[in-house]
């Protein structure tokens, strides 16, 4: 198994046509079928299914691409980064479900940084999403809040995917709803209470709908409003009736979580919650890097101060101020 094999097979599969490929490539169609040939046999997996109509991946062919592409998208890095070193910038990438202490570690880990180039990524997506990200190894890490009723199940799909789950903390949920509430004058909120409001959830793809980062209290409640993004759930959140549940504030500073400084209340449910389990996933088999590691410590100060303030917070209600920053 050659490295010019791998790419050859990569852009059979990108065209699902030898003959486009070879075209693409400057190579005839007997140097790719050679090269299939040669892979299928030395691993004795069928790689392509070749029907009249064109070719299409096997289940080991798609296991096999993703693998590849790794491969060679890693070699094209080294050779870029040690014949041009001073050009090539610094990388790191983590993905994570809509959680405001992931991008708040981020963006102190951002601050931080002392290199001349760098070339970094913060992706605020769905659970599958940041499941898919690792995977595919778009990123380094990905941050996900779990409940625990679906704690084994998200680790047995992380396994198919040859990912690993890391436990960093429990989280314990809240109700926010803005200052002026009709329920704002309450210590403690019952589910009862939250049935005649509109409860304002983050959208999950259908398969992946049961790990997202908060409660899936929508099942049960009258009025649901789905968004995809904390800039308009936060809008929401402050201008209307809507509430939300979660371990955090969707924009805010985990220092001024038990303060009374204004806009969005932080309220404790009078019922008990699952906590959600807080952790990173990486690739099994892969070391973190030194950025990485950088990046998960800016992560746990961030937690250790929620988790502090949480406490002070059901022994004193009080609000607690956001911004859209």
């Amino acid at each position: 198994m050659t490295l010019q094999n791998l790419k050859y097979i990569i852009e059979i599969s990108n065209y699902q046509s030898f003959s486009k490929a070879a075209q693409v490539l400057f190579v005839s169609q007997s140097t790719l079928s050679t090269a299939v040939k040669e892979i299928e046999q030395d691993l004795g997996i069928t790689l392509f299914h070749r029907t009249n109509r064109g070719i299409t991946l096997t289940y080991d062919g798609e296991d096999f691409i993703r693998y590849a592409k790794e491969i060679v998208g890693q070699t094209q890095y080294l050779e870029q980064r040690y014949r041009a070193r001073n050009s090539i910038p610094m990388r790191f990438s983590v993905s994570s479900q809509h959680l405001p202490f992931a991008i708040r570690a981020f963006t102190r880990f951002l601050s931080e940084l002392d290199f001349s180039t760098y070339d970094m990524a913060i992706r605020e997506c769905d659970t599958n999403s940041v499941i898919h990200d690792v995977s595919s190894s778009k990123s380094e890490l990905g941050i996900l809040a779990i409940q625990e009723s679906n704690l084994r199940t998200l680790q047995t799909l992380l396994t198919s995917y040859d990912i690993e789950f890391h436990e960093i903390a429990l989280m314990q949920n809240y109700v926010f709803f803005r200052n002026g509430h009709p329920l704002s004058g309450k210590s403690r909120i019952t589910l009862k209470d939250l049935e005649d409001f509109p409860f304002v959830t983050y959208d999950q793809e259908t398969k992946t709908s049961h790990f997202t980062e908060e409660p899936l209290f929508f099942n049960i409640l009258n009025k649901n409003v789905h968004v995809c993004d904390r800039c308009t759930k936060i809008a929401l959140v402050r201008k209307t009736d809507c509430f939300s549940i979660g371990p955090d504030l969707t924009n805010s500073n985990a220092d001024t979580f038990h303060k009374g400084m204004g806009e969005i209340l932080a309220k404790p449910l009078q019922e008990e919650i699952s906590r959600l389990h807080l952790g990173y996933i990486k690739k099994k088999g892969h070391n973190k890097t030194t950025l990485g590691e950088k990046y998960l410590d800016f992560l746990l100060e961030d937690v250790a101060l929620i988790q502090n303030a949480s406490v002070k917070l059901t022994d004193q209600i009080s609000p607690v101020k956001s911004s859209d920053t």
